[in-house]
């Protein structure tokens, strides 16, 4: 399985980015994703917490980094 550390998905919009950050994460094994569009926020940390995906979340100049736990 291909392993990626960081994804990168600022300047996109839902549902692009949600269905490109999940891929990343299933596909990929990413585990750090950094988003600008809070309703991409909103729907991936609602999708984590539903699988039981333990995350930590911040926020810097309007950018959130996304950061699973193993």
């Amino acid at each position: 399985m291909k392993s990626s550390y960081q994804f990168d998905a600022r300047g996109l919009t839902c549902p692009l980015a949600f269905v490109l950050v999940k891929q990343q994460m299933i596909k990929n094994n990413t585990k750090v994703f950094l988003l600008d569009d809070e309703i991409t926020l909103y729907n991936f940390t609602s999708y984590l917490e539903s699988q039981g995906v333990a995350f930590n979340k911040s926020v810097q100049d309007s950018i959130y980094k996304i950061k699973l736990l193993d």
